[in-house]
């Protein structure tokens, strides 16, 4: 008989069959854990069903869903069939080091809180190196939404950030707080903002980095397309966006894609109560994106 998992791991994919791969032995190698992996293939795919079907271990089940629902439906379909205690979540082009699930357990047997979700550092990848984001955890008493959009010592990201495939949750509280699946985009902050107040929670971190997540690769995810008008309806209808984080969501999100007058205007109307957001959105709304992207400072690790 199968050990009985204490970690259900939740991989979405679709299309990507050497990287899924590597995620899956990423999440098989961890260390001092009772893991099963359910990977989720959204719509048909043979291709991945044959590369994941080489890997030749029991704790990997695969589902393969008639047709594509979206990664945050792929998602919530995993958590129903899942059997753990806890949930972690890992995108499908990224990895774990070995001693990510074991360090985040540790930290969340020690909390008393009903529901512990813990989170880690990771390594953002791109292919002229490394960084480690956040570069801060939440202070007390910061909201969700500020913590991930607003960002005031920099431009840059990294400053608050919580990546999906450094989640572990309760598996009771993935199933009262599922991801939405009629979002096209932000389904990741949305999750974040809404499981932050519902009752009983405590995010809490493993500082350190543990997983590595693959910046040139996430390009192509399903959620990563640049429809405007998907961001402007989720931030205006989210009552739990505060109107510091809707500004900064505005400046960030908003003022680099906007194409006409009229989203001008709108950009100007929601940052001008927040001197800092304002001028954000104003360089990145006017100055072009390649002379952005160069001015944008980063701490750079080169690849060993």
């Amino acid at each position: 008989m199968d050990q009985f998992p204490t970690v259900s791991v939740v991989i979405p994919t679709r299309n990507r069959p050497n990287l899924v791969v590597r995620a899956v032995r990423s999440a098989l190698d961890q260390a001092s854990c009772a893991v099963e992996v359910i990977v989720v293939i959204d719509g048909p795919d043979d291709a991945t069903i044959e590369a994941l079907a080489a890997t030749g271990d029991s704790r990997v089940t695969v589902i393969v869903l008639p047709w594509p629902v979206g990664g945050s439906e792929a998602r919530n379909v995993g958590i129903r069939r899942s059997r753990g205690e806890f949930i972690a979540l890992l995108d499908d082009d990224d990895e774990w080091s070995p001693q990510k699930l074991f360090r985040q357990l540790e930290v969340a047997r020690k909390s008393k809180a009903t529901f512990s979700v813990v989170t880690c550092r990771l390594i953002a990848r791109r292919p002229l190196g490394d960084e480690i984001w956040p570069k801060r955890p939440m202070k007390p008493g910061e909201s969700m939404s500020e913590y991930l959009i607003c960002r005031e010592a920099s431009i840059r990201q990294g400053e608050g950030f919580i990546q999906t495939s450094t989640l572990l949750a309760p598996r009771a509280l993935m199933l009262q707080v599922p991801f939405k699946s009629e979002l096209p985009r932000h389904q990741d902050w949305d999750w974040l903002i809404r499981a932050s107040v519902y009752p009983g929670v405590e995010f809490l971190w493993a500082w350190e980095p543990l997983a590595i997540y693959h910046i040139d690769q996430q390009r192509k995810s399903v959620s990563a397309g640049s429809s405007l008008s998907a961001s402007l309806n989720w931030v205006n209808a989210n009552r739990l966006v505060t109107p510091k984080a809707k500004a900064y969501f505005y400046a960030t999100q908003v003022a680099v894609r906007c194409r006409t007058v009229g989203t001008l205007c709108s950009v100007i109307a929601n940052t001008l109560r927040f001197p800092r957001a304002f001028l954000i959105a104003m360089g990145l709304a006017l100055i072009p994106r390649s002379l952005v992207d160069r001015l944008r400072p980063r701490s750079v690790l080169t690849h060993a």
